[in-house]
């Protein structure tokens, strides 16, 4: 496993609830906007990878955990010379995202775009169970 995974730039752990998707996005926001690989490039790529880490949390926010109050996610960073590592980690059920449609663009509605807006946005996508976090990732990779 590369040593970028197991020792990220940022990792934080929150409790896996809607009031808190907003902190998630501000934070995001905060780093995309500073950090020394995105400048000059910090207005759409910025606001792309905010939107995908967005996207992804309130994905498990809204579906690991079904009837159930007390789940987390995980959600780590790293930036290497060419590119952005962003991993959401949740401890649920999990999912194929190959079941999951392709939205009808043409028409579409206010929820089921998330999955299509990361898989258009990052560059590598890879979702399953790891051992090593003990819960489901989303493994996500833009090029800088």
């Amino acid at each position: 496993m590369p040593s970028y995974l197991t020792h990220p730039d940022i990792t934080m752990e929150i409790k896996a609830d809607l009031l808190f998707l907003p902190a998630i996005g501000h934070f995001c926001k905060a780093v995309f906007s500073r950090h020394p690989c995105l400048q000059g490039r910090e207005d759409q790529l910025a606001y792309n990878l905010e939107l995908i880490v967005y996207e992804a949390c309130s994905n498990v926010i809204r579906h690991a955990y079904k009837a159930r109050d007390d789940g987390m996610l995980k959600f780590k960073m790293h930036f290497k010379d060419t590119s952005i590592v962003l991993q959401v980690i949740d401890f649920g059920p999990g999912f194929d995202p190959s079941k999951i449609p392709t939205p009808d663009v043409t028409n579409p509605k206010e929820t089921g775009m998330g999955l299509y807006i990361i898989r258009k946005t990052v560059d590598l996508l890879d979702y399953g169970f790891s051992k090593q976090e003990g819960g489901n990732v989303m493994h996500m990779e833009k090029q800088i």
